[in-house]
């Protein structure tokens, strides 16, 4: 899922009175042939890249989330990188908080009960075709269960909620050990850590909240794709996740189904509400946030380290072309582009 449509998704589970984090991934493709099987064991990862500007050199790690479950990461690389290094920049970190105060936080709690369900006690079954739910029954028999409560979700609430239990399934899970992993090896070598946060306040949230629940998510079509597609899109999951394990880039910057998952997003992502708020805006400026802490750190420090989601990394509008648009040389791990 692109960093928008996690901001759309976190705004909508804005149910607690302090900040909330990103979630991560989902979404849809074709039918499979063979359950793919993730990698375990000592993997080596992606590799470092490396920028470097000036005679300042910056190390990046990408992390990827699912990743499979029975992997034990080798940090050497990682290790001595820290070793001789004077920063670790953390991973950006977004926040969306309402813009009032500890009581008006309290008082939107009310508003939020019921923020991810249909509008008029509707259920998927009266939200969606009929054949398009029995699909979706068949598929949620499979990886779900008996759960009654998903049936009165919004459409693409219902797809996480898939997506996350199918994810745990196939032997995939979240990928906070890597990050945890570098940090403890940075306080290991008393590495300063930097954090890059940005945060969003919502004006009015309440009148937000109330908007998105009366709003209609043109979504059914998301949901459509998902639900018809989750076999290979758990195929390509796994396929990602081994390929970020065993350091193969060719395929981790083959892009084709983030831009299929794009698409199917966009009619959610697009909405009013998220406009409104100004979500559409925060991938842009949480990169240039991202792009100032790199110039400060390697200013200051002869080699610093970075940790950055991998999917912001690359492509024509990822962090690594932002580096080299800034004059930075940037070189792949594996000597590619």
């Amino acid at each position: 899922m692109n960093r928008l449509a996690r901001l759309v998704v976190t705004f909508a589970l804005l149910a607690a009175p302090h900040a909330v984090c990103l979630a991560q991934d989902t979404p849809p493709a074709l039918i499979p042939t063979l359950d793919a099987v993730t990698v375990s064991g000592e993997q080596p990862g992606p590799g470092l890249w490396r920028a470097t500007r000036g005679g300042h050199t910056l190390l990046i790690l990408g992390t990827l989330s699912p990743l499979p479950r029975g992997i034990t990461w080798k940090t050497d690389e990682i290790d001595e990188a820290l070793a001789q290094s004077g920063a670790l920049i953390l991973p950006p970190h977004v926040e969306i908080k309402p813009n009032a105060g500890f009581f008006g936080r309290l008082a939107l709690l009310p508003s939020l009960i019921g923020v991810r369900n249909l509008p008029d006690r509707a259920t998927l079954k009266d939200t969606v075709p009929a054949d398009v739910y029995a699909r979706w029954l068949d598929v949620k028999g499979r990886y779900i269960g008996d759960d009654r409560g998903v049936e009165r979700y919004r459409p693409i609430f219902a797809v996480l909620e898939l997506y996350k239990s199918a994810v745990k399934k196939k032997g995939l899970g979240k990928s906070g050990q890597i990050t945890r992993a570098v940090t403890a090896l940075a306080e290991k070598h008393g590495v300063k850590q930097v954090p890059v946060e940005y945060t969003l306040l919502v004006d009015d949230p309440r009148a937000a909240v109330k908007a998105f629940k009366r709003s209609t998510l043109d979504d059914v079509s998301c949901f459509t794709q998902s639900v018809d597609n989750i076999e290979t899109q758990l195929a390509d999951m796994t396929a990602r996740a081994n390929a970020w394990a065993t350091g193969d880039l060719a395929a981790l910057r083959d892009d084709r189904r983030a831009a299929q998952r794009d698409t199917c997003m966009s009619a959610v992502t697009e909405g009013g509400v998220a406009q409104r708020i100004g979500l559409a805006d925060v991938p842009k400026a949480v990169r240039e946030r991202w792009l100032a802490v790199v110039d400060e750190a390697t200013a200051a420090n002869a080699q610093s380290v970075a940790i950055v989601p991998i999917d912001d990394l690359l492509g024509k509008d990822g962090y690594l072309a932002a580096l080299k648009a800034r004059g930075y040389v940037v070189e792949s791990p594996d000597g590619g582009d």
